[in-house]
Parts: C-alpha cells; sequence; structure tokens
C-alpha cells in the first residue's frame, strides 16, 4: 500500500487516477 501511496503521489494526483479508471471502464 505504501508504495502504492507513492506511485500515485508522484506520478498522477488521485483525480487523474480516478479519470484513467473511468476511460479503461
Amino acid at each position: 500500500k505504501k508504495r502504492m501511496k507513492q506511485i500515485g503521489s508522484v506520478e498522477v494526483p488521485q483525480e487523474a487516477f480516478l479519470a484513467l479508471l473511468q476511460i479503461d471502464e
């Protein structure tokens, strides 16, 4: 979980991550 949180913080913000999930779905 630590690694995922770090990646989410460094690579893309939570909003962008959620957007990617919506696009994928």
